[in-house]
């Protein structure tokens, strides 16, 4: 235990005198000799009531006194080496990741397999923006994941305007890492489609991140033959996207541009065309090297004034009702 304001302690000296000083601060009586004789028999125990209210009150004094000298209690919080990583997620939630060549589409398996990535690293700071033709961050760098992840859960098409604003999506994530002290800074991009939206081209985003050494890792989500995506009309009814000629309308990857953002970003690029392959990919990302470091123990501090502080209020309450109800003066 320590005390962080110490010094505060030397109030407790007084205390002894202002009792004495107290104590002869009498209000003005007058004898009566008949009262006098029935209560000589009984003088100690009426002089200990008397002063009671008064001990009681510097009691609380004195137990204030300590709780303004915040005493607190310390622990480790952290004794080993830990390697770290700040990974920004970009997800893509345009309409085309509703189609259901993974179970029960690909959003959901995107959520599931990120979930199971972000369990993995638990000594890593991790982010999340999502994208459709705007890209919004959902979470900033942190390494409270339980946190993280809830935001991962409330993510669902139609967060976002619907579109493919790849480019924008990894600037975000850049001006996100490019403050970061971490020796090691990556974005994985999860997408589906090409690029239709935005300001920004993803090649000019790759050659961003590459200035600010940080590695994209790629990943395309999806068949890249394309799947048809359901839809809802105005009534809330659900169909498969049909082209205007009425034929089965098929989502389209772009293989080359996301092997292009890998290669620029000197990181690398993965079609994951099923939920197993899924995984694989994550598995590989895990295994990216990490930044060693020893971090020198950390001293954590728990505030334990209340040690003090309720049982003064608890002695305050207690004179209170003493001097009200048990030692009433008569008028």
């Amino acid at each position: 235990m320590r005390f962080n304001n110490l010094l505060l302690i030397l109030l407790i000296f007084p205390l002894p005198f202002l009792y004495y000083y107290l104590k002869k601060q009498k209000p003005a009586t007058l004898y009566h000799p008949d009262l006098g004789s029935k209560l000589s028999g009984n003088l100690p125990n009426l002089k200990f009531k008397a002063n009671l209210p008064l001990l009681l009150r510097l009691a609380a004094l004195l137990l204030l006194i300590l709780a303004l000298t915040r005493p607190q209690m310390g622990f480790i919080s952290d004794t080993s080496n830990r390697s770290g990583v700040d990974i920004m997620v970009a997800l893509d939630i345009s309409s085309s990741m509703n189609a259901e060549d993974f179970k029960p589409n690909r959003i959901a398996a995107a959520k599931e397999v990120l979930t199971k990535f972000i369990n993995g690293r638990p000594n890593d700071r991790l982010g999340l923006v999502v994208f459709g033709s705007q890209s919004y961050v959902q979470c900033p760098l942190t390494t409270d994941h339980r946190t993280l992840i809830d935001y991962l859960d409330n993510v669902y098409i139609g967060l976002a305007e619907d579109g493919t604003a790849i480019g924008m999506a990894l600037a975000n994530c850049v001006n996100r890492l490019k403050y970061s002290q971490a020796k090691s800074r990556v974005i994985l991009l999860l997408t589906d489609g090409d690029n239709n939206a935005g300001e920004i081209d993803p090649k000019t985003a790759a050659k961003l991140a590459r200035a600010m050494g940080i590695k994209i890792y790629a990943i395309g989500i999806g068949d890249p033959k394309g799947a048809p995506i359901k839809v809802k009309d105005q009534f809330g009814r659900e169909f498969y996207a049909r082209n205007p000629d009425g034929s089965l309308f098929l989502t389209k990857m772009n293989e080359q541009g996301l092997q292009e953002i890998g290669t620029i970003s000197e990181g690398d690029y993965f079609i994951a065309s099923n939920i197993g392959k899924l995984h694989t990919v994550f598995d590989k990302i895990n295994q990216l090297e990490k930044s060693r470091f020893s971090p020198k123990d950390m001293f954590v501090f728990e505030e334990r004034f209340y040690w003090f502080a309720f049982p003064a209020f608890w002695l305050l309450l207690l004179e209170f009702t003493v001097r009200r109800f048990y030692l009433r003066k008569v008028p």
